[in-house]
Protein backbone atom coordinates (compact mmCIF):
# COMPACT_ATOMS: atom_id res chain seq x y z
CA UNK A 1 0.00 0.00 0.00
CA UNK A 2 1.27 3.57 -0.74
CA UNK A 3 1.54 6.25 1.64
CA UNK A 4 1.14 10.22 1.31
CA UNK A 5 5.22 10.29 0.83
CA UNK A 6 5.11 7.33 -2.18
CA UNK A 7 6.59 4.89 -0.08
CA UNK A 8 5.33 1.43 0.15
CA UNK A 9 4.21 0.81 3.56
CA UNK A 10 3.22 -2.31 5.17
CA UNK A 11 -0.74 -3.69 4.61
CA UNK A 12 -2.43 -3.07 8.30
CA UNK A 13 -4.43 -5.96 8.95
CA UNK A 14 -6.96 -6.23 12.10
CA UNK A 15 -7.87 -9.61 13.12
CA UNK A 16 -10.85 -10.29 15.75
CA UNK A 17 -12.11 -13.82 16.70
CA UNK A 18 -15.48 -14.92 18.12
CA UNK A 19 -16.27 -18.30 19.80
CA UNK A 20 -13.92 -20.24 21.81
CA UNK A 21 -10.05 -21.22 23.10
CA UNK A 22 -9.78 -23.02 19.94
CA UNK A 23 -10.48 -19.79 17.73
CA UNK A 24 -8.36 -17.89 19.83
CA UNK A 25 -5.37 -20.20 18.96
CA UNK A 26 -6.23 -19.90 15.10
CA UNK A 27 -6.02 -16.32 15.27
CA UNK A 28 -2.38 -16.59 16.96
CA UNK A 29 -1.05 -18.56 14.45
CA UNK A 30 -2.88 -16.76 11.43
CA UNK A 31 -1.83 -13.43 12.72
CA UNK A 32 2.06 -15.12 13.17
CA UNK A 33 2.60 -16.02 9.88
CA UNK A 34 1.15 -12.33 8.23
CA UNK A 35 3.74 -11.10 11.11
CA UNK A 36 6.77 -12.87 10.62
CA UNK A 37 7.70 -11.24 7.52
CA UNK A 38 6.59 -10.48 4.07
CA UNK A 39 3.77 -12.58 2.10
CA UNK A 40 4.79 -12.58 -1.66
CA UNK A 41 6.68 -9.07 -1.20
CA UNK A 42 3.98 -8.02 0.46
CA UNK A 43 4.75 -6.69 4.51
CA UNK A 44 2.11 -6.66 6.47
CA UNK A 45 1.26 -4.74 10.06
CA UNK A 46 -1.16 -6.31 12.77
CA UNK A 47 -3.29 -3.45 14.10
CA UNK A 48 -5.89 -3.60 16.63
CA UNK A 49 -9.61 -4.48 15.33
CA UNK A 50 -10.80 -1.00 16.01
CA UNK A 51 -8.10 0.92 14.14
CA UNK A 52 -8.39 1.27 10.33
CA UNK A 53 -7.04 -1.35 8.86
CA UNK A 54 -6.75 -2.41 5.22
CA UNK A 55 -8.04 -5.97 5.62
CA UNK A 56 -9.84 -6.96 8.76
CA UNK A 57 -10.03 -10.66 9.13
CA UNK A 58 -12.97 -12.37 11.37
CA UNK A 59 -12.47 -15.89 12.62
CA UNK A 60 -15.91 -16.72 13.25
CA UNK A 61 -18.13 -19.35 15.70
CA UNK A 62 -21.17 -21.17 14.82
CA UNK A 63 -21.81 -22.71 18.22
CA UNK A 64 -25.35 -21.33 17.87
CA UNK A 65 -27.82 -19.09 16.21
CA UNK A 66 -27.14 -15.93 17.98
CA UNK A 67 -22.71 -16.45 17.12
CA UNK A 68 -23.82 -16.78 13.60
CA UNK A 69 -25.78 -13.52 14.31
CA UNK A 70 -22.62 -11.95 15.71
CA UNK A 71 -20.36 -12.58 12.95
CA UNK A 72 -22.81 -10.89 10.62
CA UNK A 73 -22.95 -7.64 13.06
CA UNK A 74 -19.12 -7.64 13.53
CA UNK A 75 -17.93 -7.84 9.79
CA UNK A 76 -20.77 -4.97 8.92
CA UNK A 77 -19.45 -3.14 11.51
CA UNK A 78 -15.81 -3.76 9.86
CA UNK A 79 -17.69 -2.72 6.55
CA UNK A 80 -18.38 0.93 8.17
CA UNK A 81 -15.25 1.60 10.06
CA UNK A 82 -13.06 1.79 6.39
CA UNK A 83 -15.45 1.10 3.24
CA UNK A 84 -12.18 1.00 1.15
CA UNK A 85 -10.92 -2.33 3.35
CA UNK A 86 -11.33 -5.98 2.02
CA UNK A 87 -13.17 -7.88 4.51
CA UNK A 88 -12.56 -11.64 5.36
CA UNK A 89 -14.34 -14.12 7.22
CA UNK A 90 -12.94 -17.58 8.48
CA UNK A 91 -13.32 -20.36 11.23
CA UNK A 92 -16.62 -22.31 11.56
CA UNK A 93 -19.30 -20.42 10.30
CA UNK A 94 -17.64 -19.64 7.09
CA UNK A 95 -17.00 -23.48 6.76
CA UNK A 96 -20.44 -24.36 7.96
CA UNK A 97 -22.21 -21.83 5.65
CA UNK A 98 -19.55 -20.32 3.11
CA UNK A 99 -22.87 -19.36 0.31
CA UNK A 100 -24.39 -17.50 2.47
CA UNK A 101 -21.16 -15.39 4.26
CA UNK A 102 -20.60 -14.64 0.30
CA UNK A 103 -23.48 -13.29 -0.41
CA UNK A 104 -23.38 -10.52 2.30
CA UNK A 105 -22.54 -7.13 1.19
CA UNK A 106 -19.52 -6.13 1.82
CA UNK A 107 -17.49 -9.59 2.13
CA UNK A 108 -14.20 -9.88 -0.19
CA UNK A 109 -13.49 -13.35 1.49
CA UNK A 110 -15.11 -16.63 2.82
CA UNK A 111 -12.03 -19.04 3.88
CA UNK A 112 -13.02 -21.99 5.55
CA UNK A 113 -11.57 -24.30 8.26
CA UNK A 114 -8.95 -25.84 5.82
CA UNK A 115 -8.07 -23.02 4.10
CA UNK A 116 -6.89 -20.57 6.76
CA UNK A 117 -3.27 -20.47 6.15
CA UNK A 118 -4.40 -19.73 2.41
CA UNK A 119 -5.46 -15.73 3.69
CA UNK A 120 -1.26 -14.86 4.11
CA UNK A 121 -1.42 -15.79 -0.02
CA UNK A 122 -4.82 -14.46 -1.20
CA UNK A 123 -3.89 -11.26 -0.22
CA UNK A 124 -1.17 -9.79 -2.32
CA UNK A 125 -3.28 -11.12 -5.33
CA UNK A 126 -7.02 -9.65 -3.69
CA UNK A 127 -5.22 -6.22 -2.88
CA UNK A 128 -3.66 -5.72 -6.16
CA UNK A 129 -6.56 -6.99 -8.67
CA UNK A 130 -8.90 -5.67 -6.35
CA UNK A 131 -11.49 -8.57 -7.00
CA UNK A 132 -12.87 -11.02 -4.43
CA UNK A 133 -12.07 -14.67 -3.93
CA UNK A 134 -13.98 -17.11 -2.44
CA UNK A 135 -11.76 -20.35 -0.68
CA UNK A 136 -13.59 -23.21 0.80
CA UNK A 137 -13.23 -26.69 1.15
CA UNK A 138 -13.47 -29.57 3.51
CA UNK A 139 -12.15 -29.37 6.84
CA UNK A 140 -10.37 -32.51 6.33
CA UNK A 141 -8.12 -30.36 3.88
CA UNK A 142 -6.95 -28.52 6.18
CA UNK A 143 -2.31 -28.48 6.19
CA UNK A 144 -1.32 -30.67 9.52
CA UNK A 145 -1.77 -28.79 12.82
CA UNK A 146 0.01 -25.53 13.03
CA UNK A 147 3.86 -25.50 14.51
CA UNK A 148 5.17 -23.34 17.57
CA UNK A 149 4.45 -20.27 15.55
CA UNK A 150 1.89 -18.48 18.21
CA UNK A 151 2.05 -14.68 18.36
CA UNK A 152 2.56 -13.07 21.40
CA UNK A 153 0.93 -9.62 22.48
CA UNK A 154 1.96 -7.83 25.91
CA UNK A 155 -1.55 -9.03 27.20
CA UNK A 156 -0.89 -12.64 26.01
CA UNK A 157 2.38 -12.97 28.35
CA UNK A 158 0.14 -14.33 31.34
CA UNK A 159 -1.21 -17.24 29.61
CA UNK A 160 -0.84 -18.95 26.27
CA UNK A 161 -3.09 -21.75 24.58
CA UNK A 162 -1.64 -24.44 22.38
CA UNK A 163 -3.74 -26.38 20.25
CA UNK A 164 -2.94 -30.38 20.34
CA UNK A 165 -6.03 -31.44 18.85
CA UNK A 166 -9.23 -30.24 16.37
CA UNK A 167 -12.25 -31.72 15.00
CA UNK A 168 -14.65 -34.00 16.39
CA UNK A 169 -16.36 -37.67 16.12
CA UNK A 170 -19.58 -37.29 18.28
CA UNK A 171 -22.68 -35.47 16.49
CA UNK A 172 -24.16 -34.19 19.56
CA UNK A 173 -27.81 -32.93 18.48
CA UNK A 174 -27.65 -29.40 18.76
CA UNK A 175 -24.24 -29.03 16.97
CA UNK A 176 -22.85 -28.37 14.14
CA UNK A 177 -19.15 -27.77 15.08
CA UNK A 178 -18.08 -31.09 13.60
CA UNK A 179 -19.37 -30.61 10.26
CA UNK A 180 -17.64 -27.39 10.31
CA UNK A 181 -13.90 -28.70 11.72
CA UNK A 182 -14.37 -32.19 10.59
CA UNK A 183 -12.88 -35.50 12.13
CA UNK A 184 -10.72 -35.83 15.19
CA UNK A 185 -7.35 -34.98 14.14
CA UNK A 186 -4.57 -35.17 17.41
CA UNK A 187 -1.32 -33.09 16.69
CA UNK A 188 1.93 -35.06 17.02
CA UNK A 189 3.44 -35.19 20.86
CA UNK A 190 6.72 -33.85 19.46
CA UNK A 191 5.03 -30.52 17.69
CA UNK A 192 3.31 -29.77 21.28
CA UNK A 193 6.31 -29.90 23.42
CA UNK A 194 8.37 -27.95 20.79
CA UNK A 195 5.70 -25.00 20.86
CA UNK A 196 5.58 -25.39 24.61
CA UNK A 197 9.61 -25.19 24.72
CA UNK A 198 9.32 -21.72 22.62
CA UNK A 199 6.36 -20.26 24.89
CA UNK A 200 8.29 -20.97 27.90
CA UNK A 201 11.41 -19.90 26.55
CA UNK A 202 9.61 -15.95 25.51
CA UNK A 203 8.26 -16.26 29.20
CA UNK A 204 5.18 -17.75 29.23
CA UNK A 205 4.37 -18.79 32.59
CA UNK A 206 1.47 -20.61 32.02
CA UNK A 207 -0.03 -22.71 28.71
CA UNK A 208 -3.58 -23.70 28.48
CA UNK A 209 -4.09 -27.43 26.23
CA UNK A 210 -6.99 -26.79 24.16
CA UNK A 211 -9.28 -28.58 21.10
CA UNK A 212 -12.73 -29.46 20.18
CA UNK A 213 -12.85 -32.82 21.94
CA UNK A 214 -9.56 -32.39 24.18
CA UNK A 215 -10.19 -35.65 25.89
CA UNK A 216 -10.30 -37.36 22.59
CA UNK A 217 -6.57 -36.49 21.82
CA UNK A 218 -4.25 -39.51 20.77
CA UNK A 219 -7.50 -41.68 19.93
CA UNK A 220 -6.88 -41.56 16.72
CA UNK A 221 -3.11 -42.51 17.21
CA UNK A 222 -3.39 -45.56 19.56
CA UNK A 223 -4.27 -46.84 22.95
CA UNK A 224 -1.37 -45.55 24.47
CA UNK A 225 -1.36 -42.09 23.06
CA UNK A 226 -4.08 -40.62 24.79
CA UNK A 227 -4.33 -37.03 26.75
CA UNK A 228 -2.87 -38.64 30.19
CA UNK A 229 0.41 -39.71 27.74
CA UNK A 230 0.54 -36.65 26.67
CA UNK A 231 -0.06 -34.07 29.58
CA UNK A 232 2.41 -36.52 31.72
CA UNK A 233 5.23 -36.05 29.01
CA UNK A 234 4.96 -32.43 29.37
CA UNK A 235 4.65 -32.36 33.19
CA UNK A 236 7.91 -34.27 33.33
CA UNK A 237 9.84 -31.80 30.42
CA UNK A 238 8.39 -28.69 31.83
CA UNK A 239 8.04 -28.76 35.72
CA UNK A 240 8.46 -25.16 36.20
CA UNK A 241 5.51 -24.29 33.87
CA UNK A 242 2.11 -24.01 35.21
CA UNK A 243 -0.15 -25.95 33.08
CA UNK A 244 -4.21 -25.93 32.07
CA UNK A 245 -6.73 -27.89 30.68
CA UNK A 246 -9.43 -26.67 28.74
CA UNK A 247 -13.20 -27.91 28.71
CA UNK A 248 -13.22 -31.86 29.17
CA UNK A 249 -16.30 -34.53 29.22
CA UNK A 250 -17.64 -36.10 32.32
CA UNK A 251 -16.16 -39.10 30.92
CA UNK A 252 -13.14 -37.90 30.03
CA UNK A 253 -12.04 -37.90 33.76
CA UNK A 254 -10.87 -41.18 33.86
CA UNK A 255 -8.29 -42.62 36.56
CA UNK A 256 -5.02 -41.98 35.07
CA UNK A 257 -5.80 -38.39 34.34
CA UNK A 258 -7.41 -37.42 37.85
CA UNK A 259 -3.89 -39.36 39.54
CA UNK A 260 -1.85 -36.69 37.74
CA UNK A 261 -4.01 -33.75 39.47
CA UNK A 262 -3.21 -35.77 42.64
CA UNK A 263 0.16 -35.52 42.26
CA UNK A 264 1.44 -33.03 39.68
CA UNK A 265 0.97 -29.41 41.55
CA UNK A 266 2.11 -27.46 38.35
CA UNK A 267 -0.67 -29.48 36.77
CA UNK A 268 -3.04 -26.40 38.24
CA UNK A 269 -5.99 -27.46 40.00
CA UNK A 270 -8.79 -26.42 37.69
CA UNK A 271 -11.54 -28.09 35.27
CA UNK A 272 -14.31 -26.88 33.16
CA UNK A 273 -16.76 -29.96 32.32
CA UNK A 274 -19.06 -29.97 29.54
CA UNK A 275 -22.17 -31.26 31.80
CA UNK A 276 -24.64 -29.87 29.55
CA UNK A 277 -28.17 -31.33 31.96
CA UNK A 278 -28.93 -33.36 35.03
CA UNK A 279 -31.45 -35.09 33.17
CA UNK A 280 -30.43 -38.79 31.49
CA UNK A 281 -33.63 -38.07 29.10
CA UNK A 282 -32.08 -34.56 28.27
CA UNK A 283 -28.76 -36.01 27.93
CA UNK A 284 -29.71 -39.12 25.20
CA UNK A 285 -31.62 -36.86 22.98
CA UNK A 286 -28.43 -34.58 23.36
CA UNK A 287 -26.94 -37.51 22.07
CA UNK A 288 -23.99 -36.81 24.64
CA UNK A 289 -22.03 -40.02 25.89
CA UNK A 290 -22.92 -39.86 29.41
CA UNK A 291 -25.52 -39.70 32.44
CA UNK A 292 -26.05 -37.64 35.57
CA UNK A 293 -24.72 -40.37 37.13
CA UNK A 294 -21.72 -40.21 35.20
CA UNK A 295 -21.20 -36.56 35.72
CA UNK A 296 -21.97 -37.09 39.33
CA UNK A 297 -19.61 -39.53 39.76
CA UNK A 298 -16.37 -37.97 37.62
CA UNK A 299 -17.07 -34.36 39.31
CA UNK A 300 -16.72 -36.02 43.06
CA UNK A 301 -13.94 -37.82 41.77
CA UNK A 302 -11.47 -34.98 40.36
CA UNK A 303 -12.63 -32.50 43.97
CA UNK A 304 -11.55 -35.98 45.89
CA UNK A 305 -8.35 -36.44 44.03
CA UNK A 306 -7.42 -32.42 44.53
CA UNK A 307 -8.72 -30.75 47.34
CA UNK A 308 -9.65 -26.82 46.28
CA UNK A 309 -9.78 -27.44 42.42
CA UNK A 310 -11.83 -24.41 41.19
CA UNK A 311 -14.78 -26.93 38.44
CA UNK A 312 -16.84 -24.96 36.34
CA UNK A 313 -19.60 -26.51 33.80
CA UNK A 314 -21.31 -25.60 31.02
CA UNK A 315 -24.99 -25.92 31.33
CA UNK A 316 -27.73 -25.59 27.89
CA UNK A 317 -30.96 -23.86 29.53
CA UNK A 318 -34.35 -25.23 27.60
CA UNK A 319 -33.32 -28.03 24.96
CA UNK A 320 -36.68 -29.49 23.03
CA UNK A 321 -38.62 -31.58 25.22
CA UNK A 322 -37.21 -30.74 28.56
CA UNK A 323 -40.06 -30.91 31.18
CA UNK A 324 -39.83 -28.85 34.50
CA UNK A 325 -38.79 -31.89 36.17
CA UNK A 326 -35.78 -32.42 33.92
CA UNK A 327 -35.13 -28.54 34.50
CA UNK A 328 -35.06 -29.12 38.23
CA UNK A 329 -33.20 -32.71 38.01
CA UNK A 330 -30.43 -30.35 36.24
CA UNK A 331 -30.79 -27.79 39.15
CA UNK A 332 -30.66 -29.86 41.76
CA UNK A 333 -27.72 -31.41 40.70
CA UNK A 334 -25.43 -28.35 39.68
CA UNK A 335 -26.10 -27.14 42.92
CA UNK A 336 -25.39 -30.41 44.95
CA UNK A 337 -21.93 -30.90 43.23
CA UNK A 338 -18.72 -29.04 44.32
CA UNK A 339 -18.79 -26.38 41.14
CA UNK A 340 -17.14 -22.85 41.21
CA UNK A 341 -19.29 -21.45 38.37
CA UNK A 342 -21.58 -22.27 35.70
CA UNK A 343 -21.45 -21.42 32.31
CA UNK A 344 -25.49 -21.34 30.92
CA UNK A 345 -26.43 -21.56 27.31
CA UNK A 346 -29.52 -20.48 26.70
CA UNK A 347 -31.22 -23.07 23.89
CA UNK A 348 -31.19 -21.48 20.39
CA UNK A 349 -32.18 -23.71 17.41
CA UNK A 350 -29.37 -24.12 15.35
CA UNK A 351 -30.48 -25.00 11.43
CA UNK A 352 -29.25 -27.94 10.35
CA UNK A 353 -28.91 -29.75 13.85
CA UNK A 354 -31.66 -33.21 14.61
CA UNK A 355 -32.38 -30.42 17.63
CA UNK A 356 -33.68 -27.83 15.10
CA UNK A 357 -36.66 -30.26 14.25
CA UNK A 358 -37.47 -31.18 18.20
CA UNK A 359 -40.25 -29.69 19.67
CA UNK A 360 -38.85 -26.62 21.32
CA UNK A 361 -39.17 -25.30 24.80
CA UNK A 362 -41.16 -21.94 24.91
CA UNK A 363 -38.50 -18.67 24.60
CA UNK A 364 -40.37 -17.36 27.61
CA UNK A 365 -39.59 -20.75 29.78
CA UNK A 366 -35.87 -20.85 28.09
CA UNK A 367 -35.14 -17.29 29.26
CA UNK A 368 -36.75 -18.27 32.92
CA UNK A 369 -34.60 -21.41 33.30
CA UNK A 370 -31.70 -19.59 32.04
CA UNK A 371 -31.79 -17.11 34.91
CA UNK A 372 -32.49 -19.19 37.53
CA UNK A 373 -29.80 -21.55 36.38
CA UNK A 374 -27.13 -18.00 36.23
CA UNK A 375 -28.71 -17.22 39.73
CA UNK A 376 -27.28 -20.49 40.96
CA UNK A 377 -24.17 -20.19 39.35
CA UNK A 378 -23.53 -17.13 41.17
CA UNK A 379 -24.07 -18.91 44.32
CA UNK A 380 -21.81 -21.50 43.69
CA UNK A 381 -19.30 -19.02 42.65
CA UNK A 382 -19.54 -17.47 46.17
CA UNK A 383 -19.48 -20.52 48.10
CA UNK A 384 -16.38 -21.15 46.25
CA UNK A 385 -14.50 -18.01 46.73
CA UNK A 386 -15.65 -17.52 50.21
CA UNK A 387 -13.34 -20.77 50.65
CA UNK A 388 -10.50 -19.43 49.48
CA UNK A 389 -10.49 -15.83 52.19
CA UNK A 390 -7.35 -16.64 54.40
CA UNK A 391 -5.86 -19.11 52.17
CA UNK A 392 -2.42 -18.59 50.44
CA UNK A 393 -3.04 -19.30 46.81
CA UNK A 394 -0.36 -18.87 43.69
CA UNK A 395 -2.16 -16.63 40.94
CA UNK A 396 -0.52 -14.68 38.04
CA UNK A 397 -1.07 -11.20 37.75
CA UNK A 398 -3.21 -10.26 34.75
CA UNK A 399 -3.82 -7.02 32.62
CA UNK A 400 -4.93 -4.22 32.43
CA UNK A 401 -4.68 -2.53 35.59
CA UNK A 402 -8.25 -0.92 36.82
CA UNK A 403 -8.60 2.56 37.20
CA UNK A 404 -8.53 2.11 41.18
CA UNK A 405 -4.56 0.58 41.27
CA UNK A 406 -5.76 -2.79 41.66
CA UNK A 407 -4.88 -5.66 39.44
CA UNK A 408 -6.32 -8.62 38.72
CA UNK A 409 -4.38 -12.25 39.18
CA UNK A 410 -5.57 -15.39 38.52
CA UNK A 411 -5.47 -18.02 40.67
CA UNK A 412 -4.20 -21.73 39.97
CA UNK A 413 -8.11 -22.63 40.74
CA UNK A 414 -9.24 -19.83 38.15
CA UNK A 415 -10.54 -17.49 40.97
CA UNK A 416 -10.02 -13.74 39.87
CA UNK A 417 -8.41 -12.07 42.99
CA UNK A 418 -7.19 -8.28 43.13
CA UNK A 419 -3.64 -7.43 43.92
CA UNK A 420 -1.98 -3.99 44.74
CA UNK A 421 -0.17 -1.98 42.37
CA UNK A 422 3.44 -2.53 42.05
CA UNK A 423 3.32 -5.83 40.02
CA UNK A 424 3.27 -6.44 36.09
CA UNK A 425 1.75 -8.86 34.04
CA UNK A 426 3.12 -12.70 34.32
CA UNK A 427 4.41 -12.05 37.68
CA UNK A 428 3.74 -14.79 39.90
CA UNK A 429 2.48 -14.09 43.08
CA UNK A 430 1.19 -15.29 46.34
CA UNK A 431 -1.89 -14.02 47.37
CA UNK A 432 -4.19 -14.51 50.22
CA UNK A 433 -7.40 -13.54 49.70
CA UNK A 434 -9.09 -11.14 53.12
CA UNK A 435 -12.63 -9.61 52.02
CA UNK A 436 -13.75 -8.41 48.79
CA UNK A 437 -13.85 -5.01 46.63
CA UNK A 438 -16.96 -4.43 44.12
CA UNK A 439 -17.80 -7.88 44.92
CA UNK A 440 -14.45 -9.79 43.85
CA UNK A 441 -11.93 -10.88 45.81
CA UNK A 442 -8.95 -9.05 47.16
CA UNK A 443 -5.65 -9.57 48.70
CA UNK A 444 -4.05 -6.89 50.65
CA UNK A 445 -1.15 -9.53 51.68
CA UNK A 446 0.73 -10.38 48.65
CA UNK A 447 4.19 -11.64 48.17
CA UNK A 448 6.34 -12.96 45.12
CA UNK A 449 6.21 -16.40 44.27
CA UNK A 450 9.69 -18.52 44.40
CA UNK A 451 8.13 -21.17 42.38
CA UNK A 452 5.02 -23.90 43.03
CA UNK A 453 2.63 -22.74 45.72
CA UNK A 454 3.16 -24.57 48.66
CA UNK A 455 0.07 -25.39 51.31
CA UNK A 456 -0.85 -22.75 53.76
CA UNK A 457 0.65 -24.61 56.44
CA UNK A 458 3.74 -24.75 54.93
CA UNK A 459 3.78 -21.06 54.37
CA UNK A 460 2.68 -20.28 57.99
CA UNK A 461 5.52 -22.28 59.56
CA UNK A 462 7.63 -20.39 57.34
CA UNK A 463 6.69 -17.48 59.55
CA UNK A 464 6.74 -15.22 56.20
CA UNK A 465 4.16 -12.55 56.13
CA UNK A 466 3.23 -9.47 53.98
CA UNK A 467 5.26 -7.79 51.45
CA UNK A 468 7.29 -8.42 48.67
Amino acid sequence: MDGQDGRRRPVRVAFHTLGCRLNRYDTETMMARLSGGPADGLACEIVDWDAAADVYVLNSCTVTARADQKARQTLREARRRNPAAKVVVTGCYAQAQPAALSALAGVDGVFGVGERDAIADWLPRVLAADAPLLEVGRPERARPLPGPQTRLSGADRTRAHVKIQDGCDLRCAFCLVWRARGRSRSRAAQEILAEIADLQARGVPEIVLTGVHLGAYGRDVGPAAGLPALLTAILERFPDLRVRLGSLHPDDLGEPLLKLYAERPHLQPYLHVSLQSGADGVLARMRRPYTAAAVVGAVEAAAAARPGIGIGADVIAGFPGETEADFRATLDLAVSLPLAYLHVFPFSPRPGTPAAAMTPVPPVVVRERAARLTAAGRDLQRRFEDGLLGAWQEAVVESPRRADGWLPATTGNFATVLVPDGWVPGDLVLARPDGRRGGLLCATVVQRSRGLVPSPAAVAASGRGGGR
